[in-house]
């Protein structure tokens, strides 16, 4: 059995080539808020906390989402498995 991996996950969402940036910043923290996974939000980045499989899946989700929409954007994602890693 192997064993639950719990990370966290600062994302700070950048849409490119846009003026509705406001809108797609609010459709990906959209995503994230209808995740299972515990998250909390400021100005400038969106930290996600859960098992690793899920927030890697969430990345995959906000990307494929964002890219059906045909919206062009930044992601930067900066992952830890001690920080904030208590839920």
């Amino acid at each position: 059995m192997s064993k639950v991996v719990i990370i966290s996950c600062q994302i700070s969402f950048y849409p490119l080539y846009t003026e509705n940036v406001n809108e797609e910043v609010k459709e990906v923290i959209n995503l994230i808020e209808n995740s299972e996974l515990q998250s909390k939000s400021d100005a400038i980045s969106t930290t996600i906390f859960g098992e690793s499989e899920q927030i890697y899946a969430l990345l995959a989700q906000i990307t494929d989402f964002m890219t059906a929409k045909n919206f062009k954007f930044a992601m930067s994602c900066n992952i830890s498995n001690s920080c904030g890693c208590e839920i």
